[in-house]
């Protein structure tokens, strides 16, 4: 099994995504677990692995959205019996966010 290169943390308040094309949104899902090197996210919106995704994360009531861009890596291909909804792994866009990148201190704060 390979290990994972950053801790993933299960939010304990949800974290909300508007998945965008274009700038605007065109879906919307929950964030299952986060990390410093991606999301796995439930919507019901179908991504196809390699595409790239822009992001607007809420992390809690009151905060401001931010931005990020993720390649979707894994997932969607059936519902979960549960929830109805697809899953999928993401990998953000770029470097890993440095601690003082304001993406890495919010998944800090929702451990």
């Amino acid at each position: 099994m390979r290990e994972r290169r950053t801790i993933r943390i299960v939010p304990r308040r949800p974290i909300t995504v508007a998945l965008q094309k274009d700038g605007a949104p065109f879906a919307y899902g929950v964030v299952a677990n986060i990390s410093a090197g991606g999301a796995c996210i439930w919507t019901n919106a179908r991504l196809d692995p390699g595409r790239s995704v822009g992001l607007l994360l809420s992390f809690q009531r009151g905060s401001e959205p931010l931005d990020a861009e993720g390649v979707v890596v894994w997932g969607g291909a059936e519902r979960e019996p549960s929830t109805q909804g697809l899953r999928y792994g993401l990998q953000w866009s770029g470097e890993t966010p440095g601690p003082d990148d304001p993406l890495a201190r919010m998944i800090s704060a929702s451990a």
